[in-house]
């Protein structure tokens, strides 16, 4: 409940630009201020926002790059971790789909300047790739998450709708065994959820610091994946999730 929570307050300042505690208590009127100011905490730590005096504010300026800078760093480590294990899977592959999100962008800087075909919903992660010579890069259109920097809607949907793709690297927020793999937008979950269904080979991206996490839309379970790559051996995984895997088929890597 604490990341629906604070995925709420998160949208919340990101639409309003600038907010306070008293709006914050009408959005959330079970919640007490202490709670809210923990929230708050929390999410300044990831980037997110910014604490002002009596509330809170959008961190994103005018292209809203310094949000993502911000989380960029969180977690750098894993990230980079996560990364190399990744780029195992990119051996006689051609068609590609990148996600978005600071973990795929690690991934990307490990991308060989090879004839890879690839297709992204997160324009900075094209223009990341466009200091490669060699790939083909197609950017799917729609609406700009400013806080992730993703494109979604109609136009990624109708695009993804007429590609074949081999191996499709996703991103996740977070993870729960009840519901499988979360984000915080329906129309972003509505894109990775298309995205499996066009992909020969599926691998998701995830930090360890998000299992157990749970954001509002559910995009796919442990069993419509094929790989799950975290910074973390797979001993060192919780056991439920080992056994889960195990029975369906997904390796832990």
């Amino acid at each position: 409940m604490n990341s629906v929570r604070r995925e709420k307050i998160r949208d919340f300042v990101e639409k309003n630009s600038v907010v306070t505690l008293e709006q914050l208590s009408w959005l959330l009127p079970e919640v007490s201020l202490m709670t809210l100011h923990r929230d708050l905490n929390f999410l300044q730590e990831q980037g997110l926002l910014q604490k002002i005096r009596g509330g809170a504010k959008y961190v994103g300026g005018g292209a809203n790059e310094p949000a993502f800078a911000a989380r960029e760093i969180v977690n750098k480590q894993q990230k980079t971790v996560i990364a190399e294990k990744a780029s195992a899977f990119l051996d006689g592959v051609n068609s590609v789909f990148i996600d978005a999100g600071t973990t795929m962008m690690a991934f990307v800087k490990t991308i060989p300047d090879s004839r890879f075909h690839i297709l992204t919903t997160s324009p900075n992660i094209a223009l990341e790739l466009a200091k490669k010579q060699f790939p083909s890069i197609d950017l799917c259109g729609g609406n700009l998450n400013k806080s992730n920097l993703t494109l979604s809607g109609e136009p990624a949907v109708d695009m993804l709708s007429r590609v074949n793709i081999d191996t499709a690297f996703l991103a996740a927020a977070g993870y729960n065994e009840n519901v499988g793999f979360t984000c915080g937008r329906e129309s972003e979950a509505r894109i990775k959820s298309l995205t499996l269904e066009k992909a020969r080979r599926t691998v998701v991206l995830m930090d360890a610091s998000k299992l157990e996490r749970l954001l509002p839309y559910t995009f796919a379970k442990l069993t419509d994946v094929d790989y799950l790559i975290t910074e973390l051996s797979p001993a060192k995984l919780p056991p439920e999730l080992i056994k889960l895997a195990l029975s369906a088929g997904v390796t832990l890597i």
